[in-house]
């Protein structure tokens, strides 16, 4: 069975996408079939991140009925990508029904990969909400910076309440050093289990790094450098993962009937 993970954050400018993105690539060099799905449908951009320029997107997914197998971009042997397009008007008015045929669409292709990461919206938009529904797993992203507090609490209370997700994993981005991203999810998690019947996990930090900030403008992710240090913190977070339980919610799922 595929374990479905979604990458999701309060607002956007925290950097989820390179989170999103490095995270499939870190499973993919681990041996592990790997498929990354763009679905931020408002602001689709993993492709920059990737350095790639798909021909199909889920545009030709809903408008053209171009099976979901058929609309995959290959990244490497072990990694396939589909992009969201770039904020094409149809996808960014999705209806329920066409957000749920594109989350069933994927029953098709459930032998095929052993972990889906879904890059989706910033915010609590019915969108995200229903497609971090549809996961197993949710990362959620922070800074350190009051606002990301704010919305990333926003987005927790929000799924929490309106479709009973009551497990997150938590990466600090950009942080100054290990201790204060740590340090910063304590408060975080204080604040958010005081109020909310929820368990956040750590997963852990992506420390400042002019490297790091290199491989987004140079459009080549920091995992394809086997050499650069800075990739042990997803390798840290990849291996957190196996930490982190899955939503037992309801509602219709990736990869399942």
């Amino acid at each position: 069975m595929t374990e479905s993970i979604a990458v999701s954050s309060g607002k956007g400018g925290v950097g989820k996408t390179t989170i999103a993105v490095n995270v499939a690539l870190t499973l993919a060099k681990n041996g592990n079939k790997t498929l990354l799905l763009d679905a931020d449908l408002g602001m689709a951009n993993a492709h920059l991140v990737l350095g790639v320029n798909p021909e199909k997107t889920l545009d030709d997914f809903i408008n053209k009925k171009t099976p979901i197998s058929k609309i995959s971009y290959k990244i490497n042997k072990n990694l396939d990508f589909i992009s969201g397009g770039s904020a094409v008007h149809s996808l960014l008015n999705l209806e329920n029904t066409e957000r749920y045929n594109i989350i069933k669409s994927f029953n098709e292709i459930k032998k095929t990969y052993d972990y889906m990461i879904i890059d989706i919206g910033a915010g609590a938009d019915t969108s995200s909400i229903s497609f971090m529904s549809a996961a197993n797993k949710i990362i959620t992203v922070l800074v350190s910076e009051p606002t990301s507090f704010a919305d990333a609490y926003s987005l927790v209370k929000a799924s929490y309440l309106d479709e009973r997700l009551d497990n997150f994993g938590i990466v600090w981005n950009m942080s100054n050093n290990d201790f204060q991203a740590k340090n910063h999810f304590e408060k975080f998690s204080s604040i958010s289990t005081k109020f909310l019947d929820i368990k956040l996990t750590y997963l852990g930090c992506v420390n400042n790094s002019k490297l790091i900030r290199q491989s987004i403008l140079s459009r080549k992710p920091i995992i394809d450098n086997q050499n650069i240090k800075e990739t042990v913190y997803f390798e840290t977070i990849c291996k957190n993962l196996k930490n982190l339980k899955s939503n037992k919610n309801k509602n219709i799922k990736f990869f399942e009937n």
